[in-house]
């Protein structure tokens, strides 16, 4: 609190008492009190009204300096009320309780907007996991009718359902450590079942595929970890150039952390567009003009790597090259002989 501030909040009080010291100093002189006594009870009356300023404004400045101190170390603002001891006086005691009740409507409206939310995402969940059956039986059909014009509805199918797994995973991602289960999976196995799931696009595009020879197993979640790597080949298949391509996928293994990289020859991405590439709705030049892109892809890569304690990172030089990192750390990561 500035003393200018509280200084100017009270000045009608000051008026006040400035008024009271004029109207006694007259009655006094009515009195005919001698003057030097009059001069020193207005001395006593004016420094006693500065000891009442100067200890009301110390317990004022006192209380809104821990509430200013507070809100700026504080992430959720919203729970200050519970951190706030009682004031020393009358208007601090009613803001708190103002606070606490503002806190506690602001609560149960938030409780409501989560329970309607987890409404929603339980119903989207249980309308993804309905969606797959007639998925599935488009694709049988079209397996059992095997003409060029299937194969290319099929792509079509294809990618409606990565777009509901998408939206699946997006839905469970603000509580994915619900749905997860860590075990010692084999980087090699996941990877062999995404490129085995998407081996149709990649013999249509020509794209030829480099494995490294050794295994690593991380601790980690199969499924997670297989729809994250998902992502960022269709990507690489997205974005491959029309000839020579190539999708190359290596291991390092280091000291502190095991390194996944994942490493095309397609069209890249422009570096001022890099920092962006993991934001939510992010599209990028080529996504916009090119391609039909959601911008959700690298993002959830980004958000279950992140729940799943491992981190991703992305270099790439336009029209050059693009490397993925997968990085998990040391505590994750079991060699095998």
């Amino acid at each position: 609190m500035k003393v200018e501030n509280f200084l100017r909040d009270k000045v009608f009080s000051m008026i006040i008492v400035f008024l009271g010291i004029l109207i006694l100093s007259c009655i006094l002189l009515l009195v005919q009190l001698n003057i030097y006594y009059i001069l020193f009870i207005i001395i006593i009356v004016i420094f006693l009204y500065i000891l009442i300023l100067l200890y009301d404004y110390s317990k004022r400045n006192a209380f809104y300096k821990n509430v200013s101190k507070l809100l700026f170390e504080m992430d959720k603002k919203y729970l200050i009320q519970e951190l706030l001891k009682d004031s020393n006086f009358l208007e601090g005691n009613l803001l708190l309780e103002y606070m606490y009740d503002i806190n506690k409507t602001y609560i149960e409206h938030l409780n409501e907007y989560k329970f309607a939310n987890e409404e929603f995402k339980e119903y989207i969940e249980l309308w993804c996991h309905e969606i797959k059956t007639p998925i599935a039986t488009s694709k049988l059909i079209i397996d059992n009718n095997n003409s060029k014009v299937s194969q290319d509805i099929l792509e079509e199918v294809d990618k409606i359902e990565n777009y509901v797994l998408q939206v699946l995973y997006y839905a469970r991602s603000e509580n994915v450590e619900k749905d997860y289960i860590i075990t010692k999976v084999h980087l090699k196995e996941v990877i062999n079942n995404v490129i085995r799931n998407n081996k149709k696009d990649l013999i249509n595009k020509k794209i030829k595929i480099r494995i490294f020879e050794n295994d690593v197993i991380v601790n980690s979640d199969d499924k997670w970890l297989e729809y994250i790597i998902n992502q960022i080949i269709l990507n690489s298949i997205k974005y491959s150039k029309e000839e020579n391509a190539f999708i190359e996928i290596s291991v390092k293994e280091n000291t502190n952390n095991c390194i996944l990289e994942i490493l095309d020859n397609g069209i890249g991405i422009k570096d001022v567009e890099l920092k962006d590439v993991f934001n939510k709705g992010f599209t990028g030049t080529n996504g916009r003009k090119k391609y039909v892109s959601t911008g959700m892809g690298l993002y959830l890569v980004k958000k279950l790597c992140n729940k799943l304690g491992a981190d991703v990172e992305i270099v790439s030089k336009e029209n050059v090259e693009t490397k993925v990192f997968i990085v998990f750390p040391n505590s994750s990561m079991h060699n095998i002989n």
